[in-house]
This record gives structure tokens, sequence and C-alpha cells, in this order.
């Protein structure tokens, strides 16, 4: 879409209506010049009219030219060129202004008819910086955006009320095409996406994405929503912003190879943008190369230790793929220790607080000598002032290439971004441990690309496996929890796994029988023939192992997107 640039600067439409304003009032001053003038030069010349030429008689009568009412003008003309231009563009720049008045009267009323009769749109709720960036990105991608400010949200908090809401009625919810809950309150949020998310009439489907601040309430979310049986015509999903802007991040800038080492990274501050980098560094390291030496990336603050141990319980696999070392101290702390060690290749200033991460930023002189762009510094409110430093009109040094501002709440209010939902994303560590596994084993196949490299058919295949995991997981008394707390995880039984492995292969069976592929003993895929299309109990063995291994597999693919299973009964 347009504007999904990694930059700052807002896209903003010409000023239209300000520039009319200034027209017409222009227009205005000249008009009433050109009466006084006009006049003046009429009345001197036909003196036998019986109208006076004194100043404010003449004042009084040019007034008038702009209420179709001027006595001197009634007898008709000739009229001097310059009161006939008077006379005609009096009445312009009066019909103007009443067109003006009229649609500011009644500009409340015609935007409430706009969102009752408006098809196909996108509902906004939220006033704050992340509904104002989302909503102008969808302006920009040419979609009709209704927005709804906080204030129309309190009645969410009452019970009864946020289960019936007037706003989202009031905004056409039941013919929108996505509906995008960004206020400050999370639980307010929450409410507004379940109720619109009820079943439509119409048979469209509706997008419904939810903002969570804290990203371990967002996964529990995202948790229950796998785990919960689908429902018809609305997709729900619930984002959290770090956690987008983190992905967009390390996404769009690869870790650079610095010889033959792994590059080196330092973060400063385990804030929730903090932990999303880490994660985000060591899934992009792993699928680079495998065989590759530990990452080794320093994580610096107060509560290092704490959050480097929380993270390597949700998720696993970094204790494989990283060397974290954490130290507990403060920047300022740590700054005063000298130090005779390079440079950080990367460093990721992540503080919430905007003033401590650009003063971490411009007074570390430590880590100014790295490579261009290599030191980053999380904002928000503040990333404008990235113009400051690298933009055409720099009045700042931006220290030799060497800084970079990140605008998290910019990087993240991406609607495509957005609509990566959970099955999205558990497709993806679904296909990246696929590669893993074939590529250990040494295999090869068109399928051994990264995501972004697969063929829509794979991706889809994927997308199915992780929308079916709830299913499954029910189907044995099971459900999914967020690795966010103490807690064991349950460990499938021989019988679950073949159990599992069938309720697999045959949904595999349906979804192929759909798109026409048939039993062949031999594989073509050009013509959709396949030997794995027979029931279970005529599958070939190393077809039921590749069935079994993979389901023997789904407690690491959970575990590598944060979650874990747990058994609910016997």
């Amino acid at each position: 879409m347009g504007g999904r640039s990694g930059g700052f600067a807002d896209v903003r439409r010409p000023p239209v209506a300000p520039v009319l304003w200034l027209t017409f009032a222009i227009l205005a001053v000249i008009t009433f010049g050109c009466g006084l003038i006009g006049l003046e030069q009429y009345l001197s010349q036909n003196p036998d009219l019986g109208y006076s030429d004194h100043p404010l008689d003449v004042l009084y009568y040019a007034l008038q030219l702009f209420v179709l009412g001027s006595p001197p003008l009634d007898g008709g003309g000739p009229f001097p060129p310059i009161l006939d231009f008077a006379r005609f563009a009096a009445p312009t720049v009066t019909a103007y202004a009443l067109i003006e008045a009229s649609r500011l009267l009644f500009a409340s009323e015609i935007r409430k008819l706009q969102a009752r009769t408006a098809r196909g749109h996108v509902i906004v709720v939220g006033d704050n910086l992340v509904a104002t960036t989302l909503a102008r990105r969808l302006r920009q991608a040419g979609d009709q955006v209704i927005t709804v400010p906080s204030r129309a949200t309190e009645t969410a908090r009452v019970t009864g009320a946020a289960r019936d809401p007037d706003i989202l009625r009031a905004a056409s919810v039941g013919r929108a095409r996505a509906v995008y809950a960004c206020t400050d309150d999370s639980a307010a949020n929450t409410a507004i996406a379940l109720a619109a998310a009820r079943p439509r009439r119409n048979g469209a489907t509706l997008a419904v994405y939810a903002q969570v601040a804290d990203p371990e309430v967002c996964a529990a979310l995202q948790a229950r929503l796998l785990s919960a049986p689908p429902r018809q015509g609305t997709r729900l999903d619930f984002f959290n912003i770090d956690d987008l802007a983190a992905r967009h991040l390390i996404a769009r800038e690869p870790l650079a190879l610095p010889g033959a080492r792994p590059p080196t990274i330092a973060i400063l501050g385990a804030t929730a943008f903090g932990r999303a980098v880490l994660v985000e560094l060591a899934r992009q390291w792993r699928i680079r190369d495998p065989a590759a030496e530990p990452l080794p990336i320093e994580i610096v603050d107060p509560g290092a230790t704490e959050a480097v141990n929380h993270l390597t319980d949700r998720y696993p696999f970094l204790t494989r793929i990283c060397k974290i070392t954490p130290h507990d101290a403060g920047l300022d702390r740590l700054l005063a220790t000298p130090s005779d060690g390079p440079v950080p290749d990367r460093v990721f200033i992540c503080y919430d607080d905007e003033q401590q991460a650009l003063k971490a930023a411009l007074t570390a002189e430590q880590v100014w000598p790295g490579e261009p762009g290599s030191v980053v510094v999380r904002l928000d409110r503040l990333a404008s002032l990235r113009e400051a430093f690298d933009g055409g009109d720099r009045v700042l040094d931006e220290l030799s290439g060497t800084l970079r501002l990140f605008g998290v709440v910019h990087a993240a209010c991406d609607p495509v971004l957005i609509g990566d939902d959970l099955v999205e994303r558990l497709a993806r560590v679904i296909h990246e441990r696929y590669v893993l596994d074939l590529t250990g084993r040494g295999e090869s196949g068109p399928a051994l690309v990264p995501w972004d490299d697969l063929p829509d058919r794979l991706r889809l295949t994927n997308r199915a496996q992780a929308e079916d995991v709830g299913r499954k997981l029910r189907a044995i008394g099971c459900t999914l929890s967020p690795r966010v707390g103490p807690g064991r995880a349950h460990a499938l039984t021989e019988d679950e796994v073949e159990r599992l492995a069938v309720m697999e292969h045959e949904r595999w069976r349906r979804d192929r029988t759909a798109q026409g592929w048939r039993f062949a003993a031999d594989r073509d895929d050009e013509h959709k023939l396949h030997p794995a299309m027979a029931a279970w109990p005529a599958l070939r063995d190393e077809m039921r192992t590749r069935n079994l291994d993979e389901i023997r597999q789904l407690p690491a693919i959970l575990a590598d997107a944060g979650f874990r299973i747990v058994r609910l009964r016997a």
C-alpha cells in the first residue's frame, strides 16, 4: 500500500478547504474595493439619479452588493466595467459563504449519514496515535475509513453495553470490511472486537482486530481464539504494537555477517519491544544458517536476568540459537565502567521512555563507531525527529549515519502486518520447522525455501494445518496456553499421536480432494495424482511415519511460537 515504507513523514492531502477560504476571502476584498470605486464613478457620472455620493453612502451601497440589493443599480446600466465586475462577483462570494456555513452547520449530520450508508468500509475506533496513524495509512491505500472517537467507547465498560454497542451500529458495522479497535483501554478494545465479531446476515467476512497493550495478555487471547471452534463470517485477531514493530524492523533489516564470526548484538532495555526484538533476531538467525554459531546478544536492564529467564522459558529455542548475556545494571552504571571490548555490530535502544532512549543514543559514545544504521532508537511521538537528523533540512549530526530513529507506531500500523494473525504466524513456524528438519537430514526440494518465496498453494497448506490445531487439541481433551508462567506442557501419548496423525491425514485428503487430486501409486503433480491420497489403513508405512513424526513435533512447533499444550480433562 502507499506509505508502507519505513519512513516517518506523513503523506498529506493538499489542503483544499483552506485554499478555497483564502481565495474567496481575497475575492471578497477585491470585490468590495471594486464596488466602492465603481459606485463612486457611476454616481458622479449620473447625478440625476438622486443618490448621494457621500463616502458613507457609497460604502453602504457597496456592502449591499453582497445581498443583491444595492438601490443605485436598480435602474439598469450601462455601468463602469469595474462596477460590472463587482456586482457579479459579490453574489458569488455570498453564495460560497452560505454554502460553507451550511456545510459546517450540518457537517456532523452529514458524517452520520455517510457512516450509516457506508459499505465495504473500515472502522477505526480510537483517537490516539495508533488509531490516527492507522486511519491515515488506510486512507492512503484507498479505503473509506470511519473513525469513532475513544469517548464513544466508554459505554463498552458497562456490562451489557459492550454486547450491544450502538457505536458500531452507527458506523454501519454490518456492511464494513474491517474493524480496528485501537483505544488506550485494552479491555474496551477486546469488548468492541467481540461485539463486532457477531455473525452477519449478509454472509460477507468481517475482519476484526483489537489492540492489546500487554504482549502476554495478547498471546493468551490469541491462544483462546485458536483453541475455540471457528466462527463463520468473522476473522478475529488481537495484536500488540511492539511485537508487530519488532517483526517489521528485523524482517526488513536482516543481520549482516561481519566476516566469519556472528554479529554481536546489544539490547538496551528489556521492554516489550526489546524482548520482541531479541526473539525476532533469534528466529532470523536460526533460519539463515541452522548450523551457525550461537548469536551473541547482551541485554542491559536492571531486570535483565529475570527478563532473559522469562524469555527462555517461553521460547526454549533461544538457548540453542543465542548466547544471551544479561547485565543487571542501568545504562549509566554500565557506561561508567571502562571497557576495551569491541563495539557491538548492532545496538537496539528499546526504552519505553522516549527521553531516556534519546539520552542513551546521544550520550553512549562507546557505540558510535559502528556501521551506518547500527544504532536503532525506539520512538513513538518523537519519531518525527528523524527529519532533524537525516531529512532534507538536516539540522543535527546523525553521527556519520550510525544513528537511526525507529518509529514503532508507524512501523506497526501497517494493515498487512496487522492482518498476519496467529494462524499465519503459526503456519510460518510450521514451515520453518519443516525446512530445518529436512535440511538437517540433507534433503532438498522446491518447498525448502523461505516463507516469502513459498508458492501460494504450499502457504495455504501450512495455514490450513495451523488453523486445525485447535480442533485436534479439543479432540484429545487439551487446549493451547501461552508459555508466560510456570506450568508443565502435556506430553502427547503414542495413542494421541496416532489419533491426531489420522485426523491430520484425513483433513489433508479432504483438502486435496476438493482441489481435484486423486490416488495413484506414483506422484504426478501436473495431473494431481498422489500416493498419499489413500485412506490411513491403506497408507504406505513411510507415509504413516511422516505423519506421525509431524504430530510428534507439534509441541515443539507450538513452543517455538510461545505456546504449550495443556490437558483439560482425562
